[in-house]
């Protein structure tokens, strides 16, 4: 085969597994070990590896409580100040409450929301939009080319009758960049990396995100102002002022980001074939096309985002709300009062919904299991006898703060043990496989169980869209939540799973809106999962990944207007402290039945729901030590190994939820998971079969995650190993010279 007919130079033998790793930027790296089944078109099997150990939980260990706040966000060099902000919580947790003052929680969450917008956006330009752009649609034998002939042809005011997502007018065209956005095609087109207007304007509004994130950390990814009860850098009015501005530009591009991928995701999802997507690949491979990649059963955990120094009014007014006081005993009360709610949601059966067992975060920490039955690790615990290294105060912990039993694989009483071994080449169950351990979660209400089964769980911005949506359906229900010092708020209808919510009317003279964004003192957005949208047949998917982020995002802008006049009213009032006491005087308190002080930090991070426990020392001051850090991140949560067996954990025997194969959520969103009736991610591209290079499962690990960015390697059974960066599927050879070719035909 010569590259003049082609830009691939390799043909692959996919009747073996393919590899494709490392995937970079992800901590730790990622392989995925992928079999395919030409018969069927489908994905068959999936083996998720983190090929590195880091080594965290062990070198934190007997560190002093300032040098674990300011490791903690060494952990991540994107996101590394949601770490530090957990860490903070678990730290102020086991002082007993160190809360920080109402403007210095303000001032945390101002940083930490533009954080979330921040990585939204470059995840929706730069990092994972690529993926959705024309660079894909129009290089020949990729996408089906009719696909993008049909965009072409579809204007954006005909994919907005199918939405409900701008009850105030959906708009018919977009702005960006000066560039008018008038078709599906144009959007595709704005997405092609350096030169398409929406990675160019969105370049500019992740930039003035991170510019507001800054005004309060002074350094990001690792901030040298939060720490346990306050913030170094005070909400002044100067300050304020400097933020309003960017948060003014940022507000009026979340709100074409929401549109944009809206119709993005309506027109690739074609859920009732309205565009003829659907029809195309059922006739040409007999599968539905985008609305299956990347399906999974709708198990999802969401810790929140937004904690608030002044509370919410809700309905039910019986549902119990608080400021944030970062005590144990409260932490269900100030976890529902964030502006994003937590939730675990459960679909038990395939021919269930996806339901909302608990938004309460005590109910969702003590559900959580964590298992090494596929890792490089020795277990900590075995027939409820721990092992002789792990310390007697980490064991011994039977009790949480307020009396509940805690279960033998809780973090609380984890303990990391490297076990290095060979990875099996090719990889298969029961030999280990992976470095990260497997997260999975027993469904609890009331601080008790209320099964013994165990679910892996999802954790990302589409975890979190669906958590809003059910909250009415929780023991502890939520119809509305209002922030009255910022008159913003939302509505969740879990009959129709919606949320609305609210952001203010802006006008920038940099971020151009259409008019139906510019009416009124706030413009009203709705988001509906795709469990509804599509008549109950499919519960999430890689393109609805990215829509569920892009609102996410708007829900974050919401959290920032709610902090900005909120620090506003405490300036007002006089109220100017903003930390509670000098770290000299941070005092760890006994609060379980051994002698040391627990707590735990849980809250969503740009990739989903991040989680860290502590085992302190008792003491006061900077030297009291930690004794057992645990980190559970949301790629934890999504990459966990194959686990299948029966254990028990202290509380009750528990089972898994999907026993056929105890897949992860990476391994299901690729193989799909046969209990629950769902094959495995569909082959999309339609180049010839011996050129094929699997793109479907980088771009459907890339729809969950910022972080999987930059180069992917794909390693095929033949030892030929092929580069993807930047949404490029080609030879590493010809990666500057197909993104220019391409690039100068959308000038």
């Amino acid at each position: 085969m010569s590259s003049a007919s082609s830009p691939y130079y390799f043909t692959f033998d996919w009747t073996k597994p393919v590899l494709i790793e490392p995937i970079v930027r992800i901590k730790p790296e990622l392989g995925i070990q992928v079999t395919f089944d030409f018969n069927t078109n489908r994905a068959t099997d999936a083996y998720a590896s983190g090929g590195m150990f880091r080594g965290f939980e062990i070198f934190m260990r007997n560190k002093p409580g300032p040098d674990v706040i300011m490791l903690s966000s060494r952990e991540c060099g994107i996101c590394g100040e949601h770490h530090q902000y957990i860490e903070r919580i678990a730290q102020e947790m086991a002082q007993g409450g160190n809360a920080p003052p109402p403007l210095g929680l303000e001032g945390i969450v101002l940083g930490i929301d533009a954080a979330m917008t921040y990585d939204a956006t470059v995840h929706l330009s730069a990092l994972g939009g690529p993926d959705w752009s024309s660079l894909f649609f129009k290089i020949a034998g990729y996408f089906p080319k009719e696909i993008y002939e049909i965009a072409q042809q579809t204007p954006l005011s005909k994919v907005a009758q199918y939405s409900e997502a701008f009850p105030m007018g959906a708009p018919s065209e977009l702005e960006m960049a000066g560039v008018k956005l008038k078709t599906v095609a144009d959007i595709m087109d704005a997405l092609v990396p350096i030169v398409g207007a929406y990675f160019l304007e969105g370049a500019y509004s992740w930039r003035i995100l991170h510019e507001a994130e800054l005004l309060y950390y002074l350094r990001i990814p690792h901030p040298i102002t939060m720490v346990p009860g306050g913030i170094g850098v005070p909400p002044t009015i100067e300050n304020l002022q400097r933020y309003f501005q960017r948060m003014v530009d940022g507000t009026a591009w979340l709100m074409k980001q929401m549109a944009a991928y809206e119709y993005l995701d309506l027109f690739l999802a074609d859920y009732d074939n309205v565009f003829g997507i659907q029809a195309l690949y059922d006739k040409l491979n007999g599968t539905l096309g985008f609305a299956e990649e990347g399906n999974r059963p709708g198990n999802f955990v969401c810790y929140g985002q937004s904690d608030v120094s002044e509370a919410p009014v809700v309905t039910p007014s019986s549902t119990p709300v608080a400021p944030y006081d970062a005590t144990y005993e409260n932490m269900g009360d100030w976890g529902r009062a964030r502006v994003v709610k937590p939730g675990l949601v459960i679909q038990q059966s395939s021919t269930s919904p996806p339901t909302l067992v608990t938004n309460d975060l005590i109910d969702i920490n003590l559900g959580i299991r964590e298992f090494v039955e596929s890792s490089w690790y020795n277990p900590w615990v075995k027939d409820g006898t721990f092992a002789s290294e792990v310390p007697s105060e980490v064991a011994g912990i039977t009790e949480d703060p307020i009396g509940n039993p805690v279960s033998y694989y809780h973090p609380w009483r984890k303990w990391t043990m490297p076990n290095p071994q060979p990875r099996p080449i090719p990889m298969a169950y029961p030999t280990p496989y992976s470095w990260v351990v497997s997260p999975r979660f027993v469904p609890y209400q009331n601080h008790k169980p209320i099964s013994n089964l165990y679910y892996n769980a999802e954790a990302d911005p589409q975890a979190v869209m669906y958590a809003q949506v059910l909250q009415p359906q929780a023991p502890t229900p939520i119809y509305t939540s209002e922030y009255p010092t910022a008159g913003l708020g939302a509505k969740y209808n879990s009959n129709e799973m919606s949320v609305t919510f609210y952001l203010p009317t802006v006008q920038s003279p940099r971020i151009s809106l259409p008019p139906e964004f510019q009416q009124g003192k706030e413009i009203e957005f709705k988001y509906i999962a795709p469990y509804k949208l599509s008549g109950g047949k499919i519960v999430t998917n890689a393109i609805e990944r990215m829509r569920a982020r892009a609102f996410a995002a708007g829900l974050d802008g919401m959290g920032m207007w709610i902090a900005w006049y909120t620090a506003l009213k405490w300036l007002r009032e006089g109220k100017t402290e903003v930390s509670s006491m000098p770290p000299s005087s941070w005092t760890y308190k006994k609060n379980t039945n051994q002698n040391v002080a627990i707590g735990v930090g849980m809250k969503e991070a740009p990739r989903g729901a991040q989680f860290h426990s502590e085992v302190f020392a008792t003491g006061t001051g900077v030297s009291v030590p930690t004794i057992n850090p645990q980190q559970m991140q949301p790629t934890t949560v999504n990459a966990g190994p194959r686990v299948k067996l029966t254990y028990d954990d202290g509380i009750q025997t528990i089972k898994p939820a999907s026993p056929t194969h105890g897949a992860g959520t990476f391994e299901e969103a690729i193989m799909g998971n046969p209990d629950y009736n769902i094959p495995g991610t569909p082959r999309l591209t339609i180049i010839p079969t011996e050129q094929w290079d699997g793109f479907e499962f980088a771009q459907t690990l890339r729809s969950f995650d910022p972080c999987f960015v930059c180069g992917i390697h794909v390693i095929t059974p033949d030892g030929r190993v092929r580069f993807q960066t930047l949404g490029a599927p080609v030879d590493l050879s010809n990666v500057i010279r197909t993104f220019y070719k391409f690039a100068m035909q959308l000038r």
